[in-house]
């Protein structure tokens, strides 16, 4: 949500708003400037908060200066603490140069930080930060190429923090501490309703964390895949207002027949006017040389041509915020004790998928490393990390496009409503789907319905450009890290090229993107 270069003697001086940033001696802290956004200055007798935050009401300064006494400054610094909305803080306290920076709770366009011993470097886009030398971290990347989903402050580079959600950072002359917040309390399962009522229940909090913020139907663009989590989102911005724009990525294969009926039912019903982006015309690309001038983040969306021509074409069509479905496969857990064993988790399947094809591919070394238990992730929070993780892997892209992504389906409330829910109304997504069928149509999502999927994408496209690939790892930058085996990683290049089974084809994945990151930070 913000950019800054702070030299921390710079913290002495009085800040103003000059326009564009916040300004003090030499340093700056520049806000994301959007519509969506406003920042808020606010200073008294030797010291000072800056927030950038999401907009309750359309329209107002997309800044302010306020000069307070210490009453209203204590009032004011509350009442930004409780926003209901995303946002990210920077308080000073000018004796001692120290300052502290604090996170919501949405993790929309998360913030990283770079501290040395008397300056401070923040950005919402990690690639800015890697302009310095950059060292890869092997315990996470371990974890990351076992396909290991870790949502921490603790990032893949060395020296580089995320701020995750309600957590701070507190830095001064010759230190920096990071601290995150208590864990969310244990879900305790609601009492025993109508089946109606959840129903409703249900209506009215997708409506409350779609209304939570000024909806523009001209400057607002809907993903729309065709999946239950989309169309949720669809249905509840119809709900307060007729949305008007959807975008889609068109898949290959089976799924695509399902695919385009119930996209092509939505935008009938909805009234949506559509555009679509070929999976085909944009794939994934698999090129291991670094691309001058860019710089890659730290959690990458692996369909970014794809979804980077879809977003392209919402920032041209005029829209500045983008309705995503993100959080939707969060929002109706199983828990352990209704599970037959902690073997039936999802995690756990996708460990004994994943483990063979991992072997293979790490060094002993980087196998221990991934086995470990590790204490460094952020604790429960209001929002579920892997739906933090899932915002983090494509904030950035969004935002260079000058897009403000809006995840309804991450909304806290929403997520502690649907975690409450009794078995029944949770399995399988009983209750969306019963919501859906109410508001489209009991055709659309009828029952067994199969959900629409991109793993049918890279194991031919590995398959058609094994050649390349064979011919530009003769070279290793992760083998050269003591992270991977080189025999262990064509084996693997073979095994997909082969089979192109799904389950070597996702830790290839893997391995190739960050080979690509590693390559990048020479």
């Amino acid at each position: 949500m913000l950019k800054a270069t702070i030299a921390l003697a710079d913290l002495a001086f009085d800040p103003r708003w000059d326009g564009q940033a916040v300004a003090f001696g030499a340093s700056r802290i520049e806000p994301f400037a959007h519509p969506a956004l406003e920042t808020l200055l606010v200073r008294t007798d030797g010291q000072w908060f800056a927030t950038v935050r999401e907009r309750r009401t359309e329209g107002g300064a997309p800044a302010r200066q306020l000069d307070v006494d210490a009453a209203e400054f204590e009032q004011r610094y509350r009442e930004c603490l409780l926003w209901p909305l995303d946002y990210a803080m920077v308080e000073a306290a000018q004796a001692g140069c120290r300052l502290k920076l604090r996170a919501g709770v949405f993790g929309a366009l998360p913030v990283y930080a770079r501290a040395t011993d008397d300056r401070l470097e923040l950005s919402w886009d990690a690639g800015d930060l890697t302009r310095a030398p950059t060292a890869l971290d092997f315990e996470i990347a371990s974890h990351r190429l076992a396909l290991h989903t870790i949502y921490s402050a603790r990032q893949i580079a060395v020296g580089i923090v995320m701020l995750t959600e309600r957590a701070s950072l507190s830095v001064e002359p010759g230190k920096a501490s990071y601290h995150y917040p208590p864990p969310v309390q244990v879900t305790t399962l609601a009492q025993a309703r109508e089946r109606d009522a959840w129903l409703a229940s249900f209506a009215a909090q997708l409506r409350e964390a779609v209304d939570a913020r000024p909806f523009v139907a001209a400057r607002s663009a809907l993903e729309l895949s065709g999946g239950m989590d989309s169309a949720t989102v669809a249905c509840g911005l119809a709900a307060i207002a007729a949305p008007r724009s959807s975008l889609g990525i068109l898949l290959e294969g089976e799924t695509r027949p399902p695919q385009l009926k119930r996209r092509g039912a939505i935008v009938e019903r909805l009234g949506l006017h559509d555009e679509t982006v070929e999976i085909a015309a944009r794939s994934p690309s698999l090129d291991l040389r670094p691309v001058p001038g860019q710089r890659l983040g730290f959690n990458q969306e692996y369909y970014l041509e794809a979804c980077a021509a879809l977003w392209d074409r919402a920032a041209s069509l005029g829209c500045d915020r983008l309705y995503t479905g993100v959080g939707g496969d969060e929002l109706f857990p199983d828990y352990l004790h209704e599970l037959a064993s902690e073997g039936d988790t999802l995690e756990a399947q996708r460990e004994r998928t994943h483990r063979a094809q991992v072997d293979t591919l790490l060094t002993p070394r980087a196998r221990e490393a991934a086995r470990g238990l590790h204490s460094f992730g952020a604790p429960a929070g209001p929002v579920p990390a892997t739906a933090l993780a899932a915002q983090a892997c494509r904030a950035a892209d969004i935002a260079r496009r000058g897009l403000w992504p809006v995840n309804p389906l991450s909304d806290p409330r929403l997520a502690r409503f649907c975690h409450q829910l009794p078995l029944e109304q949770r399995r399988g997504r009983a209750l969306m789907q019963r919501y859906l069928q109410q508001q489209l149509g009991e055709d659309t999502f009828p029952a067994g319905y199969r959900k629409e999927t991109f793993e049918q994408v890279f194991p031919a496209l590995i398959a058609a450009q094994a050649g390349m690939l064979t011919e530009q790892l003769r070279e290793c930058a992760l083998a050269d890290l003591g992270l991977v085996d080189r025999r262990g990683v064509m084996a693997l290049l073979d095994a997909v090229a082969a089979s192109q089974a799904r389950a070597p084809t996702a830790v290839l994945v893997s391995f190739l993107w960050m080979e690509r990151l590693a390559r990048q930070w020479g």
